[in-house]
């Protein structure tokens, strides 16, 4: 061997092992950067989705929890509701259930299983699956259960809310629901086009599954071919990790699959994807890092230069892109990668998914606040609920005791409105609490809330309505008893009531506060007072003071 072909082959070493290792290194980079990018985009479809159920799961809970703690619920569980009150209860369940696609049947129970009411046809007692459901609640307030199968063999899924008084159970809120509103929560996915959504229970049993153009009944592989699955899926401790994810081969091809739990139950949510599709484009960068050996060392660190700004970037571009929205929440920020190649299609759906993403999250939040407004609205009158005046009452009280300003609270209870109910049905009555909000929300200027089932409460703030209240009630009065009106008739019918008001100046009790409870307190006791002297009139009180005007 001479000199000159030691030279060559030290030349062609110096020149193949670093443009090699250079090659090598860089495929990994990008294998692993894509790998990185796959798994947050993942994490971010899976995430968007256990939050949608979460989101429905507790929409759920809260207003069955809302149904189930109302006073007609209450009555009904301890039996002491009439036939005509059962029937109105019935009837309401069953209005719910029609208005929800998803919902096959409403029911409350009592604590000794009894169904007291029931959207539909039942039996006296629930069946005996309630018991296990209820045991599979544990020390839950709400839960969602695994899959079960009814008498014609259609599968159901039941949300159960307990109903508790005084910290014991008084029973329970129960809905059925069927599968179609998850299978359209697959339809809705926006999955890469092999990947694969999974909705499981407790049991394994599949709630929904396939992609978001066709879905499926069961697992389209073999327990035999899916033997890595199931062994790395076992290996898993879903208490210590309740997301995450694991690898695995089927048919010898490498898939990745993404895990989480769902709120409320004992469901997990899988996204599966295949890995060969995306990382094949590997192989292709070994070929050329061994093919450009031959080439010099200027040129092989220009293609490493070249493939380090082509790919590497990009790659680590979508995955810091996708790890500043997951720890800032801020959806508006896009990828930048703007390529007509297999990344720039990547950053397009990348970019495609954000967008789904954010709109869902704007959705959402305006369904939260929808069901908020509802859970502050009496259903009737959409005026504020019992709960939600005396929140508005208290925050008005302190308000005003800072301001050392005047206010009133009006607590209005309509004459015989029962034998009303009676006489005329209870579609007139509903009519009269309809006008009556109308009425005191035009003649007062105030707030109005239905705090029973004919007991209103007003808040008045303004000035010129407060220092003049005596002449607002008398305009109320005079109204009420002319102005209503049968809907569908020519029948004017004088409504009656009986108006105890409270007028409270801070001014005078400067720096004494006042509890929205004690000023419903005096408000109900001049009504009272109003009542037991013949009904029909108005008793004004002073705080402090006394009693300054009567009708």
């Amino acid at each position: 061997m001479n000199i000159r072909t030691s030279m060559y082959r030290i030349v062609f070493l110096m020149i193949a092992l670093p443009f090699l290792l250079f090659s090598l290194i860089t495929t990994y980079i990008y294998s692993s950067g894509l790998q990185n990018a796959l798994i947050e985009s993942l994490h971010v479809v899976a995430t968007t989705h256990v939050t949608e159920m979460t989101d429905f799961c507790e929409q759920q809970k809260d207003y069955m929890t809302m149904i189930g703690t109302m006073d007609i619920s209450r009555a009904a569980m301890k039996g002491s509701l009439d036939k005509d009150l059962c029937m109105y209860l019935d009837n309401m369940l069953y209005s719910r259930v029609e208005s929800l696609s998803y919902l096959n049947t409403f029911a409350l129970i009592d604590s000794d299983y009894r169904v007291v009411a029931c959207s539909e046809e039942h039996s006296t007692f629930a069946n005996d699956g309630i018991d296990s459901l209820i045991k599979s609640m544990r020390d839950q307030d709400f839960f969602f259960s695994d899959i079960l199968i009814d008498g014609q063999g259609n599968k159901t899924l039941v949300a159960i809310a307990r109903i508790d008084e005084h910290g014991e159970t008084l029973g329970y809120s129960l809905m059925e629901i069927n599968l179609d509103f998850y299978e359209g929560i697959r339809e809705r996915a926006e999955l890469w086009n092999d990947a694969t959504f999974y909705l499981l229970d407790g049991r394994q049993q599949i709630i929904s599954a396939g992609t978001s153009e066709e879905g499926r009944d069961n697992f389209v592989t073999s327990a035999a071919e899916r033997k890595d699955y199931i062994k790395n899926y076992k290996s898993i401790d879903f208490v210590k990790n309740p997301q995450g994810y694991f690898q695995y081969k089927v048919g010898g091809k490498d898939y990745i699959t993404y895990y989480s739990n769902v709120k409320y139950t004992h469901w997990l949510v899988l996204l599966t994807v295949s890995m060969d599709n995306y990382l094949s484009q590997k192989y292709v960068y070994y070929i050329l890092a061994f093919f450009m050996i031959s080439l010099c060392t200027i040129l092989a660190f220009r293609i490493g230069s070249f493939v380090s700004k082509r790919i590497v970037h990009p790659i680590k571009s979508i995955s810091s892109t996708l790890t500043d929205i997951r720890e800032s929440q801020d959806y508006s920020l896009r990828v930048s990668v703007e390529r007509k190649d297999e990344i720039g299609r990547l950053a397009l759906e990348v970019n495609n998914l954000i967008d789904y993403i954010e709109t869902e999250n704007l959705y959402k939040a305006q369904q939260r606040r929808l069901l908020q407004q509802k859970a502050e609205q009496d259903a009737l009158t959409k005026v504020l609920n019992k709960e939600r005046i005396s929140q508005y009452l208290q925050e008005a009280l302190d308000r005003h005791c800072s301001e050392n300003t005047e206010m009133a609270v009006l607590f209005l209870d309509i004459d015989d409105f029962k034998i009303f109910n009676d006489k005329y049905g209870h579609h007139v009555g509903d009519q009269v609490l309809l006008f009556l909000t109308s009425l005191l929300t035009r003649e007062s200027e105030g707030t109005v809330g239905r705090v029973g089932g004919d007991e209103f409460l007003v808040i008045i703030e303004k000035p010129d309505n407060v220092r003049s209240l005596d002449q607002c009630l008398r305009q109320i009065e005079e109204k009420a008893g002319s102005s209503f009106v049968i809907r569908g008739s020519d029948c004017c019918l004088p409504i009656y009531c009986c108006i105890g008001a409270v007028r409270i100046d801070f001014a005078v009790v400067e720096g004494e506060t006042l509890s929205a409870e004690k000023a419903i307190g005096l408000a109900d006791s001049a009504m009272y007072r109003v009542k037991n002297n013949g009904k029909n009139g108005h008793l004004i009180l002073e705080y402090p003071g006394s009693e300054t005007a009567n009708t």
